[in-house]
């Protein structure tokens, strides 16, 4: 398998990564999880600059800040305030097999929010503007709540996402041990919410 490398320019946005979650469904500390010698978190991680993680524990990977028992919303309102650049991508160690053109690609998105759509929305492979991201966090108890209160969002359909990853495997979530062997199969087309 080609291994895909980070771009040698600056990333145009920041990145959190959510690597608190008490992995029940897993069985086992899921970014601890190593494939091809390399941990989930270590996956998902190399794709950025500088990620910021928000954890559970020390993770000895990027700028971490602990989450102390507030909860993952909580804790990303403490990290959204470390964020410098104008968006920010969020996601998690659930993630392993994203691919650093695909988070470009949702970047590039001139939205308040844009995410991929597979039944639902997808909060956890979003491109946030930072401003309005700083603004809302506070009024939430969920990422998906804010696509409600957003301006403009772009949810990208697995069609429009297929262009630059054509077995979606930037879309698997793996939740447990079986993720690993299960495809993205659903196709949607992309849409615009505007308010």
């Amino acid at each position: 398998m080609k291994e895909e490398k980070k771009s040698s320019c600056k990333d145009f946005f920041d990145a959190i990564i959510l690597a608190g979650g008490e992995s029940r469904r897993f069985g086992t500390d899921k970014c601890s999880f190593e494939i091809d010698g390399k941990t989930m978190l270590q996956r998902v991680a190399e794709n950025f600059e500088r990620p910021i993680i928000v954890t559970r524990i020390p993770r000895n990977c990027g700028i971490e800040i602990i989450d102390e028992g507030i909860g993952p919303i909580r804790a990303l309102e403490i990290a959204v305030k470390r964020i410098e650049k104008d968006k920010v991508f969020v996601t998690g160690c659930d993630f392993p097999f994203l691919k650093r053109r695909v988070v470009e690609y949702i970047c590039s998105k001139d939205y308040e929010i844009a995410m991929p759509l597979l039944e639902y929305p997808q909060p956890l492979l979003g491109c946030y503007n930072t401003r309005f991201l700083k603004n809302n966090i506070s009024k939430v108890n969920s990422l998906q709540e804010l696509i409600g209160i957003a301006n403009s969002a772009y949810l990208i359909g697995t069609e429009e996402i297929k262009m630059i990853d054509l077995s979606l495997d930037s879309l698997r979530n793996i939740n447990r041990l079986t993720d690993f062997y299960t495809k993205v199969k659903i196709f949607t087309k992309s849409k615009i919410l505007l308010r």
